[in-house]
Order: structure tokens, then sequence, then C-alpha cells
């Protein structure tokens, strides 16, 4: 008798086989996502502040005898690239964002006085 085709445990052992290789690539696939997510939001967060402080600049060539500018309440959309954050909290002086906070929906980031931003844990 010729037979042609696979049997039933040839077919168990396939799904079984795949079954092992989606256990293993979930979790990475998972890990570069949230690292990915993580790199757009710090991105969109270097970003913000140089909007901010692009809108800083706009604000004193405008208005050269204005005091210095000490809080922005609101940021131009164009000039923000990326996700918008959720919350914001910065620090300005002498027409520089030197320190503060800017949180997204799953990532929190803090600004140092020399502009560097890092995760917060």
């Amino acid at each position: 008798m010729n037979k042609k085709g696979f049997t039933l445990i040839e077919l168990l052992a396939v799904i079984v086989v795949l079954a092992i290789i989606a256990l293993i690539a979930t979790p990475v696939v998972m890990n570069t996502i949230a690292d990915a997510q993580e790199g757009a939001d710090k991105n969109a967060a270097y970003n913000y502040i140089n909007a901010v402080e692009q809108s800083i600049m706009t604000t004193d060539m405008l208005d050269p005898n204005a005091a210095d500018v000490t809080a922005v309440t609101s940021v131009d959309a164009s000039l923000v690239k990326g996700t918008a954050p959720s919350t914001v909290s910065l620090t300005i002086s002498n027409g520089r964002v030197v320190g503060g906070t800017i949180a997204f929906k799953n990532n929190t980031f803090t600004v140092s006085s020399d502009g560097t931003v890092t995760k917060s844990s």
C-alpha cells in the first residue's frame, strides 16, 4: 500500500516544536517592543525640550525687553515631533531647561541640569 501524507504523530511533533519556538520567541519580541517604545519616548522627550527652548527663544526675540521666561504654559504642536507627553514638569533658567520630569504613557524621564534625559526608575 502506497501512503502519501503525514501521520498524526508527525503532525503533533511539528505542532509541539512550533509551540516551543513560540514560547522562546515571545518574551524576546516583547522586550524588543518595550525597548523600542522607551527609545521613542526618550527621543520625544528631547524633542519636547527642544520645542520648549525654541518657544522661549521666540518669545525673547519678539519682545527683547520682556522679563526672563520662567515658565512655558504651552508649546506649539508643530514643534513637537513624536508622542506628546502626558505630564511635564520642567525647570527653566536663562532660557534653558535645567531639570524636571517628562512622563509618557509607560515611561517617565528625568531631565538633568546639563540637558541629559534618563529613564526614572
